[in-house]
């Protein structure tokens, strides 16, 4: 009888090391696989970033807030872009036109709700000098897109388990992307944030149109 409850004992002892094995061994399946998975996500940022890259023209819809010292906005607007020029309208929580900027490869136009016209050699000195705030269009082009500019160093860049840029600092901008909705085959950024030493700018995109390629 003794013998025999050795032999039980025996055998708990070995069912027991092997159930623990099986414990260990799912571990070390998971971290292979999250491997795997990060692997996945620089792969599909280069996919997706190549496919944004192609992007030359569109246009979008929404809301834009503005924090800075001593002046801040809240509006909507509207943004007409192609690798030529940008067409810009800044409405009122009222719906009221604030201002409409026009930028071609030559100048920038801005024309307030008075109709007055005026003209910079470029758009943060105009908007600044008008709105009370930098605008940084030739960043912003891009930006909105959910892709660095071509033009400046970045600094760091992350991204989603998609490949999607979740944040970016480049040029001095602090940029953030909260939130991505497809939008004729392409997935872009639906809310924008960027920050700078002195300013806040919130993009809420409610509608992208007009999304060209070459």
């Amino acid at each position: 009888m003794f013998t025999h409850l050795k032999h039980k004992l025996l055998l708990c002892f070995v069912l027991l090391n092997l159930t623990a094995c099986s414990i260990i061994k799912p571990k070390e399946q998971a971290s292979a696989h999250h491997a795997d998975n990060h692997t996945d996500a620089a792969t599909l940022h280069d996919q997706h970033m190549a496919i944004i890259k192609n992007i030359q023209q569109f246009s979008l819809k929404g809301r834009l807030g503005v924090t800075s010292t001593p002046k801040s906005f809240s509006g909507r607007i509207g943004w007409q872009h192609t690798s030529e020029n940008d067409h810009i309208d800044v409405f009122s929580p009222l719906g009221a036109k604030v201002a409409n900027i026009i930028k071609t490869a030559v100048d920038v136009t801005l024309t307030n709700s008075k109709n007055e016209s005026i003209s910079a050699p470029d758009i943060e000195t105009l908007t600044e000098e008008t709105l009370g705030f930098k605008l940084p269009l030739d960043g912003l082009s891009y930006w909105a897109l959910g892709r660095p500019s071509d033009s400046k160093l970045v600094e760091y860049v992350t991204w989603d388990n998609e490949g999607r840029i979740i944040e970016l600092k480049q040029n001095g901008w602090d940029i953030q992307y909260d939130d991505y909705t497809m939008n004729d085959g392409y997935f872009l950024p639906r809310k924008t944030t960027l920050k700078s030493e002195t300013l806040v700018i919130k993009l809420i995109v409610e509608k992208w149109a007009s999304i060209k390629t070459p």
